[in-house]
């Protein structure tokens, strides 16, 4: 979401309203997380780092599509800016904005990657704000899901769970012998 939704003409402008892609990216990000997790609560920890990879993968992705796509546009971009320069009236602002274009035509693939750079950074820290806001928001599950007085065994199940059977041929329960052998294995 944060990656195309940042590159696509015209809705691209929901960034401008605080980040809008990646908070909701990193929204679905915790969302879809909470919908494959249905044993245990998805902690904000977790909803925060889901948003995170959700920023990392809209972030190449905003490189792989975004940066050509303003390469292509550059020209136009400077064109826009020396126009703007012109109608400065203070002369050491106008210099400095021509210094600026001046940069920019010299270096255009440095300053793209550079505004990249600080595009991954701010999107990943939204897209990781935006997994918190998803746990808080869809996360309906409080707390563990045994008794709070028992804790998990060993296994990580709670007390009294026992996984079911094998079908008949199927693999062999790992608490019986292996093999027809009379003691069970130790680990």
């Amino acid at each position: 979401m944060l990656g195309l939704g940042s590159v696509i003409p015209g809705i691209s402008y929901l960034n401008l309203c605080c980040c809008g892609w990646g908070i909701v990216g990193g929204c679905l990000a915790a969302y879809l997380l909470i919908r494959r997790s249905p044993a245990r609560p998805v902690t904000k920890g977790e909803g925060a780092a889901t948003g995170a990879f959700a920023g990392v993968v809209g972030s190449v992705i905003n490189l792989i599509i975004g940066l050509p796509l303003s390469l292509l546009q550059w020209n136009s971009l400077i064109a826009q800016m020396e126009q703007r320069a012109d109608n400065v009236s203070d002369a050491a602002s106008r210099q400095m904005m021509m210094q600026i274009v001046a940069t920019m035509q010299n270096h255009p693939v440095l300053i793209a990657l550079a505004v990249w750079v600080v595009f991954a950074i701010v999107g990943i820290s939204v897209a990781a704000l935006g997994g918190l806001i998803g746990v808080a928001f869809f996360e309906k599950r409080k707390g563990p899901q045994y008794p709070p007085s028992e804790p998990p065994s060993s296994t990580g199940f709670p007390p009294g769970y026992a996984p079911p059977a094998p079908p008949p041929g199927g693999p062999q329960r790992t608490d019986e012998a292996p093999y027809g052998a009379s003691d069970p294995p130790t680990y």
